[in-house]
């Protein structure tokens, strides 16, 4: 969305690559999935076979399910599920441990017998946040929904966003409430009405563009390169299933209890015990 790349983005890139080209660290981030999701049954992830693994071949159990695109025409209910697995899937290690499944498309993810449970796979690329990355993502959902602009300021500050000014931040807010709006309703709702999946974000990136122009080059923290990626390409997977949901209400959830420092302590233990 910015008129500029920042080298740190160049750099951002370059890095999760080369990441997904290892596969010693994906069997690795493999199991972070596992250790973060134990606590909810209903999301499988397959366990890796180290002993038939190196750093050019990953070897897996086999998990039995079908691609999401199966269950498309499915009863509301059901769709409505796959939907409440793929945000908890998402948001459920990122809120709580800072990790973010970098790679959304719908090939990733198979469900099993009758939609009762998500298969999470491949796990190549995978972002993990400093927790003032999450500083700022909480605090933004709590800013946009007490429209206490100064709370919104100071998000963007965390996240690295620099010589902020009021068209500034109200161009940065065209986007965060895009990217938050269903999360700010206490409401079931779809997560955008009459959008096509393939144009969802588009026609909102296009208009932050148009209006950064005017301000000079803005440069985005590289953070962003997969955050946002990884939110259009899950935003784009509930189109797909037409999914009704109180999204505000599940985020709201996660998000209970936030601490950065308590976020930063798990997030330590997880990878230390995976060997990240």
């Amino acid at each position: 969305m910015a008129q500029s790349i920042h080298p740190e983005a160049i750099l951002e890139v370059g890095e999760r690559l080369r990441e997904e080209l290892d596969y010693e660290r994906e069997l690795k981030q493999m199991r972070l999935f596992a250790l973060m999701l134990a606590g909810e049954p209903r999301i499988q992830t397959p366990a890796p076979l180290e002993e038939l693994s190196s750093k050019r071949l990953l070897t897996m159990t086999w998990l039995e399910g079908r691609g999401l695109m199966h269950w498309l025409d499915e009863p509301q209910e059901t769709r409505n599920r796959i939907a409440e697995l793929l945000f908890k899937a998402w948001w459920g290690p990122m809120t709580h441990y800072g990790v973010i499944h970098g790679d959304p498309h719908l090939g990733n993810y198979a469900l099993t017998e009758n939609a009762e449970g998500l298969q999470l796979l491949d796990f190549g690329c995978v972002r993990i946040f400093p927790s003032r990355f999450l500083e700022g993502v909480v605090g933004l959902w709590r800013g946009l929904k007490a429209e206490d602009m100064a709370q919104i300021a100071h998000s963007y500050e965390i996240w690295g966003f620099k010589n902020l000014n009021k068209e500034l931040i109200e161009a940065l807010t065209m986007w965060a409430r895009f990217i938050y709006g269903p999360l700010l309703e206490d409401r079931v709702r779809t997560i955008a009405d009459n959008v096509p999946p393939a144009e969802y974000g588009r026609r909102e990136a296009f208009e932050v563009r148009k209006r950064l122009k005017t301000l000079g080059p803005v440069l985005i923290p590289r953070e962003f390169v997969f955050m946002d990626r990884a939110a259009i390409g899950l935003g784009a997977a509930f189109l797909h299933l037409r999914a009704e949901l109180n999204f505000g209400r599940m985020f709201a959830e996660s998000v209970e209890g936030f601490s950065p420092a308590a976020l930063e302590q798990r997030q330590a233990k997880a990878l230390a015990q995976v060997g990240l």
